[in-house]
């Protein structure tokens, strides 16, 4: 281990032998950080984390700190974050609120400065969420989704896979999966082309869904009758049929 002699860390955290510890980091009881991590400078990882292999934590980040929610009082809760994940300066990630529940980051994200993971949130594989944007409690980011800055997200709201949201609005709703998200109010402007080729959707994928955003953005149609030509005329692939399941199954309302 390289720790700077500075940083106070509880004797019963678990820290592998090549984690690197910056000056004034705080780690307290119970504590796992895994192999490959460097946590820098004046870093808070409090009780209840857990932290995988080979994640990066920048100067000011506090993990771990008890969910801001009034009915938590004295439960035991936990963070949970996977491998491979980048948290820059000043990034909040709090534990979740109830008995044994936690707030779980995946593998493979970048959550950039300044930005807050609220109690009970569940985020995915490799996902961006960039400065300031604020998670309330309960949101679920699917995987590969982008979250710009200074985006302040509703408790309960799901961001669906390899979507967009647009810098600085306001996110009330379910944002569409595959899509291209902004507004205010917040609506899918289209298809989140550019995201889908760079995740290597193949040129047919990336029509059929132009096909069914055609559809669902139509003012000709509601979301009804759009599922419904879209469950007629195009190929029900996974795509497609992951996107009706996400609507048909959304409690707080879709953002179209």
């Amino acid at each position: 281990m390289d720790i700077h002699k500075t940083a106070i860390i509880d004797r019963n955290a678990f820290i592998d032998k090549d984690v690197k510890v910056g000056a004034y980091s705080v780690i307290e009881r119970g504590v796992e950080v895994g192999s490959g991590c460097v946590i820098g400078n004046y870093v808070c990882i409090k009780r209840g984390t857990k932290i995988g292999r080979n994640n990066e934590i920048y100067e000011g980040a506090v993990i771990g700190n008890p969910a801001q929610d009034v009915r938590n009082k004295g439960k035991k809760s936990f963070v949970n974050i996977g491998a491979n994940n980048i948290i820059r300066e000043y990034v909040t990630i709090h534990r979740a609120t109830g008995e044994g529940e936690e707030t779980v980051i995946g593998d493979d994200n970048y959550l950039m400065a300044y930005c807050h993971i609220a109690h009970n949130v569940r985020v995915g594989n490799g996902v961006i969420i960039a400065n300031g944007a604020q998670l309330a409690g309960f949101v679920l980011v699917s995987d590969c989704a982008f979250i710009s800055g200074l985006c302040p997200v509703h408790q309960f709201v799901r961001i669906g896979k390899y979507s967009m949201i647009g810098g600085g609005y306001r996110v009330p709703k379910d944002v569409l999966p595959y899509s291209l998200t902004a507004g205010d109010p917040l609506r899918a402007m289209g298809l989140n082309i550019v995201g889908l080729r760079r995740h290597n959707f193949s040129k047919e994928s990336i029509s059929i869904l132009n096909k069914a955003f055609h559809l669902l953005l139509s003012r000709e149609l509601n979301t009804r009758q759009a599922i419904e030509k879209m469950q007629k005329e195009l190929p029900l692939n996974d795509e497609i049929k992951h996107l009706i399941e996400f609507i048909g199954s959304s409690k707080r309302g879709v953002a179209i």
